[in-house]
């Protein structure tokens, strides 16, 4: 027998009994529907996390120069730092054909007591330097509420933050009288100098905190003045720098590159890789709840191909009298098995995907009456998990006739032609 006799033959024995192939199906449609829906669930949840971490820079990659004896970064870092970053560095890491753009920094000194001086009015404030490229994956970027922000690469100007807005009493429809005004900050030294530097404010950020941002080339002149260094630069180097790639396959490049270079190297990657793994232990387990069902589809499996047997008994010596082999008897039923297995898998493929239109609508009715956050696909089933759950049921129906399809072909012919 050919493989196209025994598929044809193994099809035309499920139409005798319809209902009850039937009926043996659906324990897989059951067992299907249940696993492809809680895994397109997990999938929708990991493909939402991906592109939120996407959004928030998987395609950049902090560097920090190597240090002994520290551990920590940035101000807090106290270890000699063996290898700097240099403005040579800087050039050479912008010639990279995977760098888009090269963000250096400078944090400031511990212990720097800076105040803001504004019309004779002076309040205590920190300095720092907002790069957007650096912000984590749980904050939200800082909004202007006049001007800009980008004052990184601006030197003498200043971004003040709305905290200074109270405290000058300055209304919500002033906001914008602020902008090109001259400040001072006014750094004193442990040795009992003083500095003042002159900026202008370019803009106002809807932060709260007492922050004002300047730029690196500012920030690096008040570290050379804390230190009494000419240039700080050639000693310490730049705290940190931030690389952007084209792509996030090139910022993973990126990091082997520079690690094999002894730098230390922080990325969102990382991050990234053990989400996907805990992402990979629920996908597991809600799988192993669909898989329950399958097993106990299976024994139904078991017992629907077992009465076929025995109904078919003179049959099967028939067709051994006629020259079938135990292999074509053996394939033949478990073709018939496997065919109840896809029958149902597309089935329970075919009712996962309408649950999950639904359940898509109606966590997003949800979600807009409730006034929550919430992606308008929940719910992923993607061709490849379909493929699989169509797959693992033929699997499935396939190794559940194993055993009758045994049976069948080791049944004696002469016996079965003699079987009432």
């Amino acid at each position: 027998m050919t493989f196209k006799d025994k598929t044809l033959t193994a099809w035309s024995n499920l139409g005798r009994r319809k209902v009850r192939t039937a009926l043996t199906s659906v324990g897989v449609v059951v067992g299907i529907m249940t696993l492809v829906t809680l895994v397109s669930l997990a999938t929708g949840v990991r493909i939402q996390v991906q592109q939120q971490f996407e959004k928030i820079g998987l395609d950049r990659v902090v560097v920090r120069p190597s240090s002994e004896g520290g551990g920590g970064f940035g101000m807090f870092d106290f270890g000699e730092r063996t290898k700097p970053i240099t403005p040579s560095d800087i050039t050479r890491w912008k010639s990279w054909p995977q760098v888009k753009e090269v963000v250096p920094e400078v944090d400031m000194p511990a212990g720097v007591k800076a105040r803001l001086i504004w019309k004779k009015d002076s309040t205590p404030v920190q300095i720092g330097g907002e790069n957007p490229m650096r912000r984590g994956p749980f904050s939200d970027p800082p909004e202007p509420l006049a001007g800009s922000l980008d004052v990184l690469q601006t030197p003498g100007k200043i971004v003040v933050s709305r905290r200074f807005l109270r405290h000058w009493k300055i209304k919500k429809n002033e906001q914008k009288t602020l902008l090109g005004q001259n400040v001072e900050i006014e750094i004193k030294a442990p040795r009992g100098q003083t500095q003042k530097y002159q900026y202008v404010i370019m803009g106002v950020s809807n932060s709260g905190s007492p922050n004002v941002q300047i730029s690196t080339s500012d920030r690096i002149a008040i570290k050379n003045w804390w230190y009494d260094e000419k240039d700080s630069l050639k000693t310490d180097g730049y705290d940190s720098v931030t690389l952007r790639c084209a792509d996030v396959s090139g910022a993973k490049l990126l990091v082997e590159k520079l690690r094999k270079e002894k730098w230390r190297v922080e990325s969102i990657d990382r991050i990234l890789d053990v989400a996907n793994r805990i992402f990979s232990v629920i996908t597991l387990m809600l799988s192993l709840v669909g898989g329950i069902a399958l097993l106990v589809a299976s024994i139904g499996i078991v017992n629907t191909m077992i009465m076929s047997i025995y109904e078919r008994t003179r049959e099967i010596g028939t067709l051994k009298a006629m020259g079938a082999s135990r292999a074509d008897i053996r394939w033949m039923f478990m073709i018939e098995a496997g065919l109840i297995g896809m029958m149902g898998g597309v089935s329970g493929l075919t009712l996962s995907w309408i649950l999950s239109k639904i359940l898509n609508r109606g966590a997003l009715w949800y979600a807009e009456h409730h006034k929550l956050p919430m992606p308008e696909t929940l719910f992923v089933i993607t061709p490849l998990l379909a493929l699989q759950a169509i797959g693992f049921a033929t699997l499935i129906g396939i190794v559940a006739g194993l055993y009758p399809a045994n049976r069948a072909a080791s049944l004696d012919p002469l016996v079965a032609l003699r079987h009432e």
